[in-house]
């Protein structure tokens, strides 16, 4: 299991995982606040060098008091990505993770190679709402992330109850969201007009059936974004890398890669 650190990143405590030997890849979680080591982040460092950096507020990360907004949030990772001495590298942005990655590489383009967004909330797309993710049943909550919500991985996601102790991360988790994403909900007004700046090779991944953002936000991605193409994976919901892992991994590989 990879050692967790923790970094002071303006004054803010950072928790990250570093872990592998290949290339570099920066992978941004999403509002589940999947930062603590899993099955998908064990197979993505058999081929990079991973590295899982949690928000401030989610996991074990401090700081959520320095965050009003998505654009604090945005040059917090300007800053982390300035004290890693990271440049020029992939980044995967997942949900949330996208929105940001997004937020980060219009800052600062030259920070990414290539870009993976993966059913990435950011955008408002008239007549494809993101659906309502501050639930309090995770009952109610597995049938939005998952097509299949008895899917064995789903359990790795999510507590199976309210005394399950990951049930704590998650309350971190919905505060810190809410902090950046409540209002508006789930994505910036202006983004759509600087996705432009954006000019690293992009590929927009999208689960055929996500009940959380609905796909028509990938082909808004895809149709703003000089250099994306969109990705559908079939019979997949919100959470691919874990209900379609083989075709999340593989599309992934094959950009980052060239393989």
């Amino acid at each position: 299991m990879p050692n967790t650190q923790f970094l002071e990143v303006a004054g803010k405590k950072t928790q990250l995982i570093v872990h592998g030997d290949g290339p570099p890849l920066v992978y941004l979680h999403s509002a589940a606040g999947e930062a603590e080591w899993g099955t998908f982040h064990e197979r993505l460092s058999k081929k990079f060098r991973l590295y899982v950096p949690a928000h401030p507020g989610f996991s074990l990360s401090a700081g959520l008091d320095q965050i009003r907004n998505m654009d604090d949030l945005a040059w917090h990772y300007v800053d982390l990505f300035e004290q890693l001495g990271l440049s020029n590298v992939p980044i995967v942005g997942m949900s949330l993770g996208g929105w940001i990655a997004c937020e980060l590489l219009m800052r600062r383009p030259q920070l990414g190679s290539k870009l993976v967004l993966s059913a990435s909330a950011g955008l408002h797309v008239p007549g494809s709402p993101i659906a309502e993710l501050f639930v309090d049943s995770f009952d109610r909550l597995r049938p939005l992330l998952f097509l299949d919500p008895r899917l064995p991985a789903a359990d790795e996601l999510l507590p199976s109850s309210q005394e399950d102790p990951r049930v704590l991360l998650w309350l971190r988790a919905r505060e810190a969201t809410a902090r950046v994403g409540w209002n508006p909900y789930l994505h910036n007004p202006r983004l759509i007009d600087h996705l432009r700046r954006i000019t690293c090779p992009t590929l927009v991944i999208w689960g055929a059936q996500d009940a959380v953002i609905p796909v028509a936000h990938g082909e808004c991605f895809a149709k703003h974004l000089p250099h994306a193409r969109l990705e559908i994976i079939p019979q997949c919901g919100h959470m691919l890398q874990y209900e379609k892992p083989d075709a999340w991994h593989a599309a992934i590989e094959r950009f980052v890669l060239g393989s």
